[in-house]
C-alpha cells in the first residue's frame, strides 16, 4: 500500500474499495513485533492487517472485548491499537482492562474525535500514543516505531534500576555485615572483664541456631535469630562492673539495674533501622514462660518465639560457665535444672529440643 494512502472514517466498506484480509500466521518469528488491532469497523481492521503485514508485523485483529480478551488468551502482544469506542464498549476503559490482563502491553488510542482534553485522557490513563481518523500509513508506522523505541528504553530502564537496585542491595548487606561484626566484637569485648563468659554470646548464638534448625525456621528468621543472639547481652554495657563481677548475691537495688540490660540493649541498637526484627527477641530473652519473667512479664507464646529459643540456650551456656559467683554446673546437673523449669522458665518444646541435641 502506497505511503500516501489515506484510510477514511467509513463504517461501510464496498468489497471494491479494499481487498479482504485475514490476520498474520498464527507463529510469529522471534523478534517481530506482535500487534493487536481491536476496532469494530472491518474496514479499519483489514486495512491494518494489510498495511502492517507488508511491513513485517505480526498482526492480529478483535472486533469486540471478547475477542480482543479471546486473542490474548492464546498469544503474547507488544502493542495493541484500540478505537476510541468499540461497540458498546469505551476504548479506555478497554485498555485498563487488557492492562491488567497483561502489564506489558502498550497501547496507541484510534479516534475520529481529534479533541486535545481526549488525548491527555487517554495518554494519563496509560496509552503510549495517540492517532486520530482519517490516518496515512505513515502515521500508523510512525507511531510502531514509536512505541517501540518506548517499550525498549522502559525495558532498558528496569534493567538499570534492577541493576542499580541489586548494587545497593549488595552494599547495604555488606554495611549490615560490618555493623554486626562491630557490635560482636564489642559483646565479645564486654565478654573479656569476666573470662569465664568469653565466647558466652558466640556459643548462645550456635545452640540457638541448632534449635532454630530443629523448629525449621525460615531463613530470614534464622538470620535475626543469629544476630539477637550474638548480641542479646549487649545492653550489660551500660551495668557497673561492680554488679556484673560481684562474686555474692545482688542487692534489689542491683538486681534492679542488671535487669535493665536488655531495654539497654534495645536503645544501643535501635537506630540500626535493619536490625529492628532482631529487637523484640533481645528484649524479650529473660521473660518468663509462665509470666514471671523481665521486662514486661510476657506469659506463653506471647513470648516472641526467638526470644523464647535464646532463653533456653542461655540459661544452658551460664550454667555450663564459670561464674564470678560460683563455679559451672556438670552436665547432668544443668540438664536437670532445664528440665525442672520447663513450662515455668521455659518453653517446654524448646527444652526438649535441647535436650536431644545435648
Amino acid at each position: 500500500m502506497d505511503m500516501t494512502s489515506q484510510v477514511p472514517h467509513s463504517s461501510t466498506p464496498n468489497r471494491s474499495d479494499i481487498p479482504v484480509a485475514t490476520d498474520s500466521p498464527a507463529n510469529a518469528p522471534a523478534g517481530v513485533t506482535r500487534i493487536l488491532v481491536v476496532d469494530d469497523e472491518k474496514r479499519i481492521l483489514q486495512t491494518f492487517t494489510l498495511m502492517l503485514s507488508d511491513y513485517g508485523y505480526h498482526v492480529k485483529t478483535a472486533s469486540n472485548a471478547e475477542e480482543a480478551f479471546g486473542c490474548l488468551s492464546r498469544e503474547r502482544f507488544d502493542i495493541v491499537f484500540l478505537d476510541h469506542y468499540i461497540g458498546r464498549d469505551r476504548g479506555l476503559d478497554l485498555m485498563q482492562r487488557l492492562a491488567s490482563a497483561d502489564p506489558g502491553l502498550y497501547f496507541v488510542m484510534i479516534t475520529a474525535n481529534g479533541n486535545a482534553d481526549l488525548a491527555v485522557e487517554a495518554l494519563k490513563r496509560g496509552a503510549s500514543d495517540f492517532i486520530t481518523k482519517p490516518f496515512f500509513v505513515a502515521d500508523i508506522i510512525k507511531s510502531v516505531d514509536f512505541v517501540s523505541k518506548k517499550k525498549e528504553l522502559d525495558r532498558q530502564k528496569r534493567e538499570m534500576f534492577e541493576t542499580l537496585e541489586a548494587k545497593v542491595h549488595e552494599r547495604t548487606q555488606d554495611l549490615e555485615t560490618i555493623h554486626i561484626d562491630v557490635l560482636s566484637s564489642l559483646a565479645q569485648a564486654l565478654e573479656t572483664r569476666d573470662f569465664g563468659t568469653y565466647g558466652h554470646c558466640k556459643r548462645v548464638s550456635h545452640y540457638s541456631r541448632l534449635i532454630a534448625d530443629e523448629l525449621r525456621l525460615s531463613s530470614g528468621e534464622k538470620h535475626y535469630l543469629d544476630i539477637a543472639a550474638q548480641l542479646h547481652d549487649v545492653g550489660k554495657i551500660g551495668i557497673n562492673d561492680s554488679i556484673l563481677l560481684k562474686p555474692c548475691a545482688l542487692t534489689g537495688e542491683e538486681w534492679d539495674s542488671l535487669k535493665s540490660h536488655p531495654a539497654k540493649g534495645v536503645e544501643i541498637l535501635k537506630p540500626l533501622k535493619y536490625l529492628e526484627p532482631a529487637l523484640p527477641a533481645i528484649l524479650h530473652h529473660h521473660e518468663h514462660y509462665d509470666g514471671t519473667g523481665y521486662p514486661a512479664g510476657l506469659k506463653g507464646v506471647s513470648i516472641p518465639l526467638n526470644a523464647r529459643i535464646i532463653a533456653v540456650a542461655d540459661a544452658w551456656d551460664v550454667m555450663r560457665s564459670d561464674r564470678p559467683y560460683r563455679k559451672a554446673l556438670s552436665g547432668d546437673t544443668a540438664k536437670a535444672e532445664l528440665r525442672d523449669h520447663a513450662g515455668m522458665q521455659f518453653d517446654r518444646d524448646i527444652v526438649q529440643i535441647m535436650m536431644k541435641l545435648i
